[in-house]
């Protein structure tokens, strides 16, 4: 069974991270990895001497991952869930991505935002980068998200990609787990033609048996318009596709990236393309 990636920072985001991919954990029979990125300069000051005790910093780390990790498997649900921990000298954005791929990760689950400089991971400008730099599905993760038994994701979709089957599959077992319908919404522009039903007969048979429901919205501004919907709506999760010309590319755009990835209250499942 491949594991999920957790990055922390033992920020308090990270801790919300690490509750939804324990509830994902619990219901699939996944392990999780904890990943702690320590920066090259990161518990030395740049001399040979401090320089040899890096190895000790590592294991302090390592040894904090572990009693931070505890915590949250003091309950009965969590306790049998294999929790193993990794600590890298590199930078976030790289480090994350290329552990994933080693561990042949199924997910990566982080938070949006934390500490930063000496003291871990900034993991809310960190998440833009592993999004558009992993081929696995990154799940972010909001501060003051709720997991829910019982919701709705949103879709949004420009029609245009052809979503992987493996991304398709990492979206179904995602709704399965929360019994979760599926809001598909297509932004329509001024100039946009109407809605085509060939593509919403493509995309349903894709999807198969998820429930769903296709919603169109007028709006120069699609992160607002999907915002808008959210808010809305009773969505507790939003799905994207990644692609360097996608919608996703638009809503991780200079201002809006950090907008849409640090305060946006509902979590962000991205998936990848064909």
């Amino acid at each position: 069974m491949k594991p999920i990636l957790v990055p922390t920072d033992f920020s308090k985001c990270a801790n919300n991270a690490m509750k939804y991919a324990l509830e994902i954990a619990e219901r699939t029979g996944q392990s999780i990895t904890l990943l702690y990125v320590v920066y090259p300069n990161e518990g030395v000051d740049n001399n040979m001497y401090d320089a040899f005790f890096i190895d000790n910093y590592i294991q302090e780390r390592l040894n904090s991952m572990k009693v931070w990790a505890k915590k949250f498997t003091r309950s009965q649900r969590f306790k049998d869930i294999e929790i193993k921990v990794d600590c890298q000298i590199g930078f976030p954005v790289s480090t994350i991505a290329q552990t994933a791929s080693n561990l042949g990760a199924s997910l990566i689950v982080m938070g949006t935002t934390g500490a930063s400089g000496l003291r871990g991971v900034l993991l809310g400008s960190v998440a833009g980068g592993v999004i558009s730099g992993s081929r696995v599905p990154v799940f972010v993760v909001p501060q003051k998200a709720v997991f829910r038994n019982n919701a709705r994701f949103a879709f949004a979709t420009d029609f245009k990609l052809p979503v992987s089957r493996t991304s398709l599959q990492t979206m179904r077992e995602m709704l399965n787990l929360q019994h979760a319908g599926l809001d598909i919404i297509h932004v329509l522009g001024e100039n946009d033609p109407k809605p085509d039903k060939k593509q919403e007969e493509d995309l349903s048979e894709k999807l198969g048996t998820i429930p769903h429901n296709f919603h169109y919205l007028h709006d120069k501004n699609i992160p607002q318009a999907i915002h808008n919907f959210l808010e809305s709506t009773d969505c507790n999760g939003l799905v994207a596709v990644s692609h360097e010309h996608s919608l996703l590319h638009k809503l991780f755009g200079k201002s809006i990236s950090r907008s849409l990835a640090q305060h946006t209250k509902v979590p962000l499942l991205v998936l990848h393309d064909a």
